[in-house]
């Protein structure tokens, strides 16, 4: 066995046990109410890196006979002849060729990672476009956070009639069903409040209303 051969699959050795120690980055949803969106917008696992076998050199080359044409850059071609195209090149942790998830909340969409210069990788797509607007559902990607700003807002407060003082009793209170958490798109007991000597008090029997987010 040749130098060029034991260096090509030291190289390899090497590029896997970094790629496996590596998870597939992109946009999430830390600290939100959103924390369990996952980066693919679908309840589950978030997507790691493929630790599988290198791509084969683009140029017709292998780790064997590859001609290496300097330090690796980003061009689709293995420079280095190491067995893999483009290493070293990411965006958000993921390597080209990989799922990358620009944007949070609703926003978040997914594309690709792909060169955008022979010194840099970037993601294929951009964000999606933010909505102001409450609503009932979640969007596509299962987030509620269609404003993008990287917080749930609702349209009806979680509190009751009862939670304030009588000098700070709201017109209205909302609290979850018997059974519910009053999370968005669930039903809530809207009640009138009243202000009374002793507090804030929840007056007739209530509506039922929708929480809306955004």
């Amino acid at each position: 066995m040749d130098a060029r051969m034991r260096l090509g699959r030291f190289g390899v050795a090497a590029s896997l046990a970094a790629v496996m120690g590596a998870g597939c980055g992109g946009s999430t949803q830390s600290a939100t109410p959103d924390a369990a969106l996952t980066a693919d917008g679908f309840a589950g696992t978030t997507p790691q890196a493929d630790a599988g076998t290198p791509t084969p050199a683009s140029d017709g080359g292998t780790v064997a006979n590859c001609v290496p044409t300097g330090p690796e850059i980003c061009d689709g071609k293995d420079n280095d002849c190491d067995g893999v195209i483009d290493n070293g090149f990411t965006f958000q942790g993921a390597r080209v060729g990989q799922a990358c998830y620009p944007g949070v909340g609703a926003c978040i969409v997914k594309g690709a990672v792909v060169c955008t210069s022979t010194s840099a990788a970037g993601c294929s797509t951009t964000p999606g476009a933010p909505d102001d607007t409450f609503h009932a559902v979640a969007a596509s990607n299962g987030s509620w956070d269609w404003n993008c700003n990287n917080n749930v807002d609702r349209k009806y407060p979680l509190a009751s009639c009862e939670s304030f003082t009588a000098s700070t009793c709201p017109a209205q209170g909302w609290s979850p069903q018997t059974g519910g958490s009053g999370d968005c798109g669930e039903q809530l007991l809207q009640q009138a409040c009243s202000a009374t000597a002793s507090g804030c008090s929840s007056t007739g029997a209530g509506t039922l209303v929708t929480e809306e987010c955004k």
